[in-house]
This record gives C-alpha cells, sequence and structure tokens, in this order.
C-alpha cells in the first residue's frame, strides 16, 4: 500500500516535455553498441546472446553507485553478504560463495580476476560506477570466449572515452557514514587519446547489532576502503594501453566464521592489472597483439580466541590472543593474439589464442600459535607463543604454487538481415588440472519488432589455488585431486522492443558436473571437493518497460527458480522469487524513481524482504544532484547466520561533468 501511495505522488508531479528519441525503445536498441558479447563493437539488436545494457542514463535514475546496488535490481541476481560483511552476488539459481567465482567482470573488455580465487570480486568488492557509461551483461557460458571463471555471465563496465565526456567530478557521503569520491579525465593529444580515473570509496554500514554463537554480542559495522586508478590511452597507431589498479582495505571489529572472532581482524589487497597492445585494421582483417603483466598482494591479520573471549579464557585458560597475519604474493603474466577476417557475405571468422601463468612466488605466516597444534576437538594443546614470529614453511597455509595455462580458440559470427549465427570454442590445457574444451552457439532469429534466441553450450571453471592447497586449516582444507568444473547450459530467451513498450524473458537449465563444494568431513571440518552427481537448476527472468504519458516509465521484473537438484543446502540458499517493480518521473531538469525490491524466503534461517527505495534527481546547467533513501521504510533484513542488511541510509550527491 506505501508504494502505490508513493507511485501516486509521483504521479502528481507537474509534466514536462522530454525528447521522444528517449521513448522509442526501438530507437535505442539499434543505437547501443555492445563490445563483450563478441569482443568487437555491434548494435545491440544483433546480439545473438541474451544481453542487458544498463545505460548511464539508468545508472543515475536508479541511483546506483557500485555494481553490487546495480545487479540488486536485477530479478536474476541475489545480493547477500557473508558474516565477514563481504558482499556476494549469487546468479540465476545459484548463491555460489562471496566470491562469486561463476561471474567474470570486466573493464572496457580488461578481466579483473584473481587467479589465487578465481574471483573479480576479491580484487574489487565495490566497482564504483561513477565513471561507467554502461553496463554489458551477457549471459550463459562465456569461458569458450573468455576463458575459465565464466560460467553463468560475463559483466563488462564500459568507462568513459573521450568523446563522451572531458571532466567528470562525483562526491557523495550518507548517513551510514560512506562517501565516494571520484574524478574523470579524458585528453587528446596529438595522435593520442586517453582517459584518468580516480575512485576513493569507504563504507561502514550496516550499523547494526549482531549476535554470534557464542551468544558474543557487538556492533557489526565494518570499515572497508578502497582506492582505483585506471589508465587507458589509444594511439591512431593502433598502440594502446590500460592499467588498473585498486588499494583496497577491510576491517572487521565484528566477525566470525566458525572460531574467528572480535578484534584484528583485517584484509589489505593490492593489484595491479595492465595490457599494453597494438590493434590494427586492413581492409578485411583486424589483428590485436596484448601482453598483460599482473600483479596481487593480499595481507590478512587473524584473531582466532581473543583474550576477551569466554569460550577462550575457559578452554584454553589463555589471557592473551591467538594472532596471525598471513601473507601472499601473485604474478600473473600473459600474451594473447586475436586476428580476424570479414567474409562479408559469408560471416566473420576470429582465431585468437593466449597463453598466461599464475604463480604463487611467496608466501609468508607470522604468529604467536602453531597452526598445525590446533584440533579444534581438544583446544587446550594448541602450542602458542608470547610473541608473534615468522614460522617455517611447512606452517603456512599456502606453499608457492605454479600454473601455466594455453588456450587456442575461434569464433564465427554470420549476420543476416532476418537472422544471425555465433559460434565459439575453446581448448584449455594447464600444467596442473588437465586439458578441457568448452563451446557455446547462439542463433537469433527476427520478425518484425520481436527478436527470438536460443544459446547452448558447456563452460569451464577450473579450481582456484585456494580450494586446490590450502593447508593447516582447521575448518577448510583444499584438494588438489579436484576436477574442473563443468557447465552445460540450455537458454531460449524473446525480445520486443517498441516505441513506448519493450519486453524480454529467459528460461534457463544448467547441469553441472563435478560440481566444486565443501564437503563435511568432521562436525566442524570440510574439505573442497567434487560432487559425484549431477547438479540441475532451472529457472526463468521476465522483465518489461512501457512508457506512460510524456513523462513517466514503470518497470517490472521478475524471476523465478523452478528447481534445483543434486545440491547441498549451503548452496540451495537462494530466494526462488525476486521482484523488482518501479515508476519514474521523467522530467526536464527533475527525475524521480520510486521503486520496490522484493526477496522471498531465501532458506528457512533467511527470511524474505521488500525493501523500498527512492531516488531524486536535479539537473542544474552541468551539474547533477541527488538525493537518494535506501530501505525508505526501514525493514529488517537478515542474511546468513542472522548476518544483518542495511538499515534506513540517505545518500546525498554532487556530480559535475561536461
Amino acid at each position: 500500500m506505501l508504494l502505490f501511495l508513493l507511485i501516486a505522488l509521483l504521479m502528481l508531479l507537474p509534466a514536462g516535455a522530454v525528447s521522444q528519441e528517449l521513448y522509442s525503445y526501438y530507437l535505442l536498441s539499434q543505437e547501443l553498441k555492445v563490445l563483450s558479447a563478441t569482443k568487437e563493437s555491434l548494435p545491440y539488436s544483433e546480439v545473438p546472446r541474451y544481453t542487458r545494457v544498463i545505460t548511464r542514463e539508468q545508472i543515475d535514475r536508479w541511483g546506483v553507485r557500485n555494481l553490487f546496488e546495480l545487479l540488486d535490481r536485477l530479478p536474476e541476481f541475489y545480493f547477500w553478504k557473508s558474516y565477514f560483511g563481504l558482499k556476494a552476488i549469487g546468479a540465476l539459481g545459484l548463491r555460489q560463495s562471496y566470491y562469486s567465482e561463476k561471474i567474470q567482470v570486466l573493464v572496457d573488455g580488461l578481466p579483473i580476476t584473481d587467479p589465487s580465487n578465481g574471483s573479480s570480486f576479491s580484487v574489487n568488492d565495490i566497482f564504483s560506477l561513477s565513471n561507467v557509461k554502461q553496463v554489458e551483461i551477457i549471459y550463459g557460458p562465456m569461458t569458450s570466449l573468455y576463458g575459465f571463471n565464466a560460467s553463468l555471465a560475463v559483466i563488462n563496465l564500459v568507462t568513459y572515452s573521450p568523446s563522451d565526456r572531458s571532466l567528470n567530478m562525483d562526491s557523495s557521503f550518507s548517513t551510514g557514514h560512506d562517501s565516494y569520491v571520484s574524478l574523470f579525465k579524458s585528453f587528446r593529444k596529438n595522435n593520442f587519446s586517453g582517459s584518468i580515473s580516480f575512485n576513493y570509496s569507504e563504507e561502514r554500514a550496516p550499523h547494526k547489532s549482531y549476535t554470534d554463537i557464542f551468544n558474543v554480542t557487538g556492533n557489526y559495522s565494518t570499515l572497508r576502503k578502497s582506492f582505483v586508478y585506471y589508465l587507458k590511452l589509444k594511439s591512431t597507431s593502433g598502440f594502446y594501453l590500460k592499467s588498473y589498479a585498486v588499494d583496497r582495505d577491510d576491517n572487521f571489529p565484528l566477525t566470525l566464521t566458525g572460531m574467528i572472532t572480535t578484534g584484528n581482524t583485517y584484509a589489505d589487497r593490492r593489484a595491479v592489472i595492465n595490457r599494453v597492445g597494438i590493434e590494427k585494421k586492413l581492409k578485411s582483417y583486424r589483428l590485436d597483439l596484448f601482453a598483460d603483466y599482473n600483479w596481487f598482494y593480499l595481507e590478512r591479520g587473524y584473531n582466532l580466541c581473543p583474550f576477551n573471549h569466554s569460550i577462550c579464557s575457559v578452554v584454553l585458560s589463555l589471557k592473551r590472543e591467538l594472532l596471525a597475519v598471513e601473507k601472499r604474493y601473485l604474478r600473473n603474466p600473459r600474451i594473447g593474439i586475436l586476428l580476424s577476417k570479414d567474409f562479408k557475405a559469408y560471416g566473420k571468422l576470429f582465431l585468437g589464442a593466449e597463453y598466461s601463468e599464475a604463480e604463487l612466488y611467496r608466501t609468508e605466516l607470522q604468529a604467536n600459535f602453531i597452526p598445525s597444534s590446533i584440533n579444534l576437538n581438544d583446544l587446550s594443546k594448541i602450542i602458542s607463543f608470547p610473541q608473534i614470529k615468522r614460522l617455517p614453511d611447512s606452517e603456512t597455509l599456502f606453499s608457492p604454487h605454479f600454473r601455466s595455462t594455453f588456450s587456442p580458440y575461434f569464433q564465427y559470427f554470420l549476420v543476416k538481415n532476418s537472422y544471425s549465427i555465433l559460434f565459439n570454442g575453446r581448448w584449455n590445457k594447464t600444467n596442473d588440472v588437465g586439458h578441457y574444451w568448452s563451446y557455446s552457439s547462439s542463433l537469433l532469429k527476427k520478425w518484425r519488432n520481436w527478436n527470438i534466441k536460443l544459446n547452448t553450450g558447456r563452460a569451464i571453471r577450473i579450481p582456484s589455488f585456494e580450494e586446490m592447497y590450502i593447508k593447516n586449516n582447521p575448518l577448510l582444507l583444499g584438494n588438489p585431486h579436484l576436477k574442473a568444473e563443468k557447465t552445460d547450459s540450455i537458454m531460449p530467451s524473446i525480445e520486443f522492443n517498441g516505441r513506448t513498450f519493450t519486453l524480454s524473458g529467459m528460461f534457463y537449465v544448467y547441469w553441472f558436473h563435478d560440481f566444486i563444494y565443501k564437503k563435511k568431513i568432521s562436525p566442524v571440518t570440510y574439505l573442497w571437493d567434487n560432487a559425484d552427481s549431477t547438479v540441475r537448476i532451472r529457472g526463468f527472468v521476465v522483465s518489461l518497460k512501457k512508457r506512460l504519458k510524456n513523462c513517466y516509465e514503470m518497470e517490472l521484473s521478475t524471476g523465478r527458480v523452478f528447481s534445483v537438484g543434486g545440491l547441498s543446502s549451503g548452496f540451495t540458499e537462494f530466494p526462488r522469487k525476486k521482484l523488482v517493480v518501479g515508476v519514474s518521473y521523467l522530467g526536464n531538469s527533475l527525475t524521480a524513481n520510486i521503486s520496490l525490491t522484493a526477496y522471498s524466503r531465501a532458506s528457512q534461517d533467511i527470511p524474505g524482504f521488500g525493501r523500498i527505495d527512492l531516488n531524486v534527481v536535479k539537473t542544474v546547467g552541468k551539474q547533477k544532484l541527488f538525493l537518494t533513501v535506501r530501505n525508505l521504510f526501514n525493514k529488517k533484513i537478515y542474511y546468513q547466520g542472522g548476518v544483518p542488511g542495511n538499515e534506513r541510509t540517505l545518500w546525498l550527491e554532487w556530480r559535475y561533468s561536461y
């Protein structure tokens, strides 16, 4: 009822003239360009895969400031938080771990993935959208084009180019003491053009009381700081450079997973991702030759049984903390080549190959206890020292490891007036997991304003270093004998783009073979293992938009998971139903959006909820002022283990751009 009252208030806003082109969904679908579906820019209307493109206009209308808030608005994704307060994304009926390792994130086509855990989100768990022009989401088996860890979707963040913006400054802060600051500047000089951007973010919400399984209560608020630098250059000669760096610090004043709890628990991550290449076009040929050098660093502090915890003081009779600091250093060089030939009426052929190395070349552990001495059945036998000191290599959680991957691939793409065909194939060979084929086929049939698509294929997810080689951990053990996870899928979809109405829907079925999961081997200890049975997931998503009158737009999106088979309960904690509905007012200088995001119960212990958000944007010349209220009616939100979601939060934002 409250949502309908707020919608009625929006309808009372004065009507204003809006450019007619904004209201033609058909024209928009013809003008939009998509890069990540084929690694080559093509019109959205010709993409044969089920694809979403969220434009800058839509990002501003929703008032979302990072990638997680954006995905929370889409019915096929599930946003949740782990014990540590780390943000995580489930997709298409599968919750995943907080690494969200089956989704790969790109920035202008550049992969942002840490090979030690197979995750893009461990590199950056914010992904500010301040300097992003549009977000492309390609669904289905994409490992045949992008390699491992693209089983469910690929998300490409397309940043501004010099032709889009010369300058963009953005600053926002909230009543939850969160803040975002960004600066983007593009330039042209002689034969060079490019841009440089900086993003700094601090997040502290939520600020709620939380009680762990040992009945220790405290404020759940965490402190996460992130600095992101991105430089891209392009020359008329074909030379290009992309340099992406992240410095991320997470502090956890109250966390719990097993026996890890309050105090001195933190994680500092740094990543530098560089690509230099040359791209040449000659008549019907295109050549892209590139080299990457990526470097990742992790320093993590653990506090096992702090002295002020009743469990530790009684069972261990210790009056001091058990502290450890772990450090990891990983380098990831890569070279690649992509050659395409346009046969015009007979389509385009792409041939490529990549060779990469992932080397965890140094690991360290400093502690005042011996990790291998921890026995959860008899905590009194822990061997401890009065001071922290560096431990021998046999006591580290990881030993140095090396992985090489060679992967040739091909793509054939044929576009006709009424249909298009896309085939992808890739062979991956690694030195420690073996070799595997991945492939996909996509068909598009056009009929008037309708697009009918069918996407099917196999994706491969290779086990990460963490899943294979973790040791000296009483709660979770690695398995060096893990096999790669194979995912077969079929995804029929349909789209309609008219002048004032658009509709899209997708049905998906996934079969996971050798599914990688945590196998329980004792009351408190798990081992990474491959599932013996096939895991199957079925569901659908439907989205529609309708222009109302001259200044209003209504959106409705819903997703439903029909069935999940072969999974343990830990992976099925995914809402079976999700609904997102909203109404926007679109004036010349004023935009307003009210929306409801509703999740059904994710499991018996994770209740469903409905959250209402409000966003108002005022444009004054080259400036925009945003007022956003998240969780307008302060609904209680809880995730696994009683982890609290964000309370009502007011955001204010100022942006200047030209």
